[in-house]
């Protein structure tokens, strides 16, 4: 009996001392420490159970890894990756973001990614690329609580085609970093994503998916990854307009179907987007069918609360206005004729400017009181509390030009003088700001509001100009350029056709078709 028991004690003993690693790999341990045999001649990551006591590890190897059990079956499972050694030993985001985001449930660890199977190393690095700044560059900071972490990376862990998604954006948003026009790892992804998600969607009209929660958000994450690449071709327009059916559809569900925070981000992330997005509609010939009544009064809920998000900052009031001045100057611009202004310089033709209603000028007035008296929480950052004084300004000017030829920017007068006070109020507190800080990643539309009315001011074009430069070098994203080229196109219009109502003809002309999102 002795000898038949020798051989099943030592297996034992060395189960339970040898290090994690090796265990897992179903090898002999020396457990020597702080890092046995096998892991240094193999050069993999050397992790010993809580239980047993390991002696004083260097400080370069403490820093990277935590005492608690959480840590060390988390790293754990990274080492089981066999090309693991090909990552980089930068990551220290991911390794956090592993910590953070695969949280136990019970005894249930949720999946990592180092247990998907098919994901190779550039996957490692664009998911922490995507962690330490992707994220922090799609939000603007107005909270602490960064929601493309603590809701986008969740879901990613849940769910392929999110992960798919966030790969997508990071793979996208690094190629625009190093200024890559062609990059063939942000392609494959992205016609990867594109694949992914079309298959969602053809899997939930078959109805074996009926929870639109992921296609909801991943169609907006698709959104942002048309601003972080700098797409020109509006496609970013294709994404919303899927994002607007499929909210509608995940709205109509309980409430209790998806988490009350969750669900306020994504109200608040489609509403942000649509409406910026709606000054590259032309108002002379569309109507703008992104944010209809129901989604509108969701967005208004929110404000019951006090709602600042890392979108809409503190001024998701104001934005919320915008369907309404879109519809106003529409209605001007319906009567005004062609409006390109050639027949009347030339003229050709008798057309007259159609003069408002009593309707017209008292919606006009409503919403003129509506801005002006909004202010800023008080509880705000001073760089939230400037960025809403921005917006403010400029949707005065998105309000004082929605009259369109019925007053005349080359002349002088009251109308003309509101204008140049909201430019001079704008710029003021744009050099406020620096332009470096993270709320300026939600700056493009008053931007682009408040430059295309600087036709005639050289002076004010360079602080543009320079401040849009410095963005597009700190965040790195391709809308922040695109807006700059389409502000250069529009600063060569004469003043009587410059404005933010004449962006979607220069967007038109120039084949430049970008959200300000």
């Amino acid at each position: 009996m002795p000898p038949n028991k020798q051989p099943r004690t030592e297996p034992i003993v060395r189960v339970r001392t040898g290090c994690y690693t090796c265990r897992r790999r179903k090898k002999k341990c020396n457990e020597a420490k702080p890092a046995c045999g096998g892991c240094v001649r193999n050069k993999l990551s050397c992790h010993w159970p809580s239980n047993v006591s390991a002696e004083p590890r260097s400080e370069s190897n403490s820093s990277s890894s935590s005492s608690t059990t959480t840590t060390t079956t988390t790293t754990t499972s990274t080492s089981t990756i066999p090309d693991q050694k090909a990552a980089p030993d930068n990551s220290q985001g991911l390794e956090n973001s592993q910590i953070t985001t695969c949280l136990a449930i019970g005894n249930v660890i949720p999946r990592s990614l180092s247990m998907l199977p098919g994901y190779s190393p550039e996957s490692f690095q664009l998911l922490s690329h995507y962690l330490a700044t992707t994220a922090d560059c799609m939000a603007n900071g107005s909270t602490p609580i960064n929601p493309f972490l603590v809701q986008i990376v969740p879901l990613a862990f849940t769910s392929d085609l999110m992960l798919q998604l966030v790969l997508t954006q990071s793979a996208a948003h690094r190629a625009f970093r190093a200024r890559k026009d062609a990059d063939e790892v942000a392609d494959s992804h992205y016609t990867k994503a594109l694949r992914l998600f079309r298959k969602g969607v053809t899997d939930f009209i078959d109805g074996k998916e009926s929870n639109p929660l992921m296609l909801t958000v991943g169609a907006l994450v698709m959104c942002f990854t048309e601003t972080a690449k700098g797409d020109m071709n509006g496609t970013i327009f294709d994404h919303l307009s899927a994002a607007n059916s499929l909210l509608i559809r995940l709205l109509s569900h309980s409430d209790t179907a998806v988490p009350k925070d969750l669900k306020d981000f994504v109200i608040e992330y489609y509403t942000y987007t649509a409406t910026v997005s709606m000054i590259s509609i032309d108002a002379r010939v569309s109507p703008q069918l992104l944010l209809n009544f129901d989604l509108e009064q969701r967005a208004r809920h929110l404000l019951a609360s006090e709602y600042v998000g890392n979108l809409s900052g503190c001024w998701l009031e104001l934005l919320l206005l915008i369907p309404c001045i879109f519809d106003l100057g529409r209605e001007f611009m319906m009567h005004d004729g062609d409006g390109d202004g050639d027949d009347h310089e030339h003229g050709h033709g008798h057309h007259q400017p159609r003069r408002p209603t009593a309707d017209n000028i008292a919606m006009y007035g409503s919403l003129q009181c509506q801005i002006m008296r909004w202010e800023p929480y008080a509880f705000v950052t001073p760089e939230v509390f400037l960025a809403g004084r921005i917006f403010q300004q400029a949707m005065l000017l998105y309000l004082f030009t929605s009259l369109g030829s019925s007053f005349s920017r080359a002349a002088n007068g009251m109308h003309q003088a509101l204008i140049e006070s909201a430019i001079v109020e704008a710029m003021s507190y744009l050099r406020q700001l620096s332009a470096t800080v993270r709320i300026n990643s939600g700056l493009c539309w008053p931007i682009a509001v408040v430059g295309s009315c600087l036709a005639d001011s050289e002076q004010q074009q360079n602080e543009l100009r320079l401040r849009l430069t410095t963005m597009v070098n700190t965040f790195g994203l391709g809308n922040m350029q695109r807006t700059l080229l389409l502000l250069e196109h529009m600063w060569q219009t004469p003043l009587a056709e410059a404005g933010p109502w004449n962006i979607c003809r220069v967007m038109q002309q120039k084949q430049i078709w970008i959200s300000f999102a």
